[in-house]
């Protein structure tokens, strides 16, 4: 595969010269828009979203908070990232909080991080309040209360900056600008440190490797990661119109009306897409014809013909309006998903990362993409395999767990990140994720299997909609394992079955599974879950309560 040359782009090392330079000279244009409930359209320029942060920061300097650590409760807003942007300009440090935890987690997170105040939309107020014991602490995102909010504090900051009192802050590129928790998959979650430079660097690696449209949209949560760096930091600094969303209702009305080229996502919503057009496209009966052309098409893309056919572009336009470009991280995604998005014209760049990575590690290029893999190493970051593990290094690094240097060393060596995660590294440069090394099933032969490859297989199975697969015990030592199987059946298409018929036919289908495979590889238990896995924000599945 033919490399080509990584895509111009600008780097910053602290957010005040990004927003500094983002921002003059484009006064006029579009930063930042959303939909409200009726789905009228509302946002911000660059001219205005400048000013607010300006006047904002000048107020969190005055009150002492520039370096003080500053805890965000919302969903997806402007205000969020209105907060997020001013304490970074200032220098303070804002505490990325996971909003779809318990209030008992989320004051964990609260004390983890030894916040000072915390900035809340309306509906956690009462949390933060009482955290706090009364409402000193608490600055809301209501924009009628003018003495307790954001907005009050913006004018409050205008009115310094009018009188000319304004106070400068020294921050540097190692200055620590968020706290992000880990999804905690595995076991708790853990407080990261991210610096300015970390951050930045991470973000301006991501377009390096990703050519994207003008305007883009994301849904994903501002709270980690992948959906504050990647979906919002690196669109900013490509200078494309970013449409956000905060509602899980009303995503698909959103995405038609924004009308974006790119969007980010993870790969739950592309499937519940991917499973919904085969429904409409089955109704109609059509299927077979579709997948014949699917057929034809992919053979045409492989020999350099892009030729359009009438009826899948209508399938693409209804399926996704006027989207060409998906970025997909947070999960494994599937590449069958993938293969027949791309025969309709929807290019999907799969890509890896994790939170102490600020997050990206790797991703595919448009036009060095390979679906089977999370693609290229970026830039600025170090990838090496150390007995199958996956480690990193680079300007992106955590800092490290915030007061927890215990668990920070358990992690680092020699400035290397071990994932925790295994893989490999293809001849081309191409990354591919085999499994996760705790998960790993080790039997008393010594012998290994990484649930997610079964898991991968067992996905496939229509009848399946989410599956974990692990070492249930079979003996007395701790060791005398079988494989079994989690899963929770896919309502559409287990529709009219009881439970017995069910399993019989999961049995059939993972036996052919199981054919494949060596003796100690299959699957010999199958346990079918009446509810839904628990699962993090970007829809992973909390393996440890299983």
């Amino acid at each position: 595969m033919k490399r080509y040359p990584l895509n111009q782009v600008k780097y910053y090392s602290l957010f005040r010269d990004m927003i500094d330079d983002l921002a003059v000279g484009n006064e006029s244009k579009k930063a930042i828009s959303w939909f409200n409930r009726k789905g009228e359209e509302d946002g911000v320029t660059w001219g205005q979203f400048y000013s607010d942060i300006l006047n904002l920061q000048e107020r969190l300097i005055n009150l002492g908070l520039a370096g003080k650590h500053i805890a965000i409760l919302s969903e997806n807003s402007y205000e969020w990232l209105l907060t997020y942007f001013s304490a970074a300009y200032c220098g303070a440090v804002a505490v990325c909080i996971d909003i779809e935890q318990s209030t008992e987690t989320i004051e964990q997170m609260l004390d983890m991080a030894d916040v000072e105040c915390i900035f809340c939309a309306e509906r956690y107020r009462s949390i933060s309040e009482e955290y706090f014991s009364g409402s000193k602490s608490v600055y809301s995102f209501n924009r009628e209360d003018s003495e307790r909010s954001i907005y009050g504090l913006i004018a409050e900051g205008k009115n310094l900056r009018d009188s000319g009192a304004l106070t400068d802050v020294a921050v540097t590129p190692d200055m620590t600008a968020s706290i992000v928790f880990t999804s905690g998959t595995m076991t708790y979650s853990k407080p990261v440190m991210l610096s300015q430079e970390a951050i930045l660097t991470n973000a301006s690696d991501a377009l390096a490797n990703v050519a994207i449209g003008d305007i883009a949209f994301t849904a994903l949560p501002f709270y980690h990661t992948y959906g504050l760096t990647c979906s919002v930091l690196s669109m900013l600094i490509g200078k494309a119109h970013l449409y956000i969303n905060g509602n899980i209702k009303t995503v698909m009305r959103d995405i038609q009306l924004a009308n974006p080229h790119t969007m980010l996502t993870v790969p739950l919503m592309l499937e519940t897409i991917h499973s919904s057009m085969w429904a409409s496209v089955a109704a109609a009966g059509k299927t077979d014809g579709l997948k014949k052309l699917m057929k034809i098409k992919k053979f045409l893309l492989s020999v350099g013909i892009n030729k359009k056919f009438k009826s899948m572009e209508l399938i693409r336009e209804k399926c996704f309006g006027s989207i060409k470009l998906i970025i997909c991280g947070g999960a494994h995604m599937s590449q069958n998903i993938m293969e027949e998005f791309y025969s309709l014209g929807v290019l999907v760049l799969q890509g890896y990362g994790i939170t102490e990575c600020a997050p990206l590690v790797s991703v595919n290029r448009n036009k060095m993409n390979k679906f089977d893999s999370v693609g290229l190493v970026s830039a600025h970051t170090e990838v090496k395999i150390e007995d199958g593990e996956i480690l990193v290094r680079g300007k992106n690094i955590m800092k490290g767990y915030y007061k927890r240097p215990d668990l920070t060393e358990d992690v680092m060596t020699d400035g290397w990140f071990r994932t925790g995660d295994i893989g490999e590294l293809d001849k081309d440069g191409f990354l591919r994720i085999t499994g996760r090394k705790k998960n790993l099933i080790v039997f008393r032969n010594g012998k290994k299997v990484s649930p997610e490859k079964l898991e991968a297989k067992i996905q496939k199975i229509p009848l399946v909609q989410d599956v974990v697969v692990y070492g249930a015990a079979s003996g007395v030592s701790t060791d005398d394992v079988q494989v079994a199987a989690s899963i929770f059946p896919n309502k559409e298409t287990t529709a009219g079955m009881d439970s017995y018929e069910i399993l019989e036919a999961l049995q059939e289908a993972i036996g052919l599974i199981n054919e494949e495979l060596p003796l100690y590889q299959q699957v010999r238990m199958i346990n079918i879950r009446e509810q839904e896995f628990s699962k993090t924000a970007l829809k992973k599945i909390k393996r440890y309560l299983v």
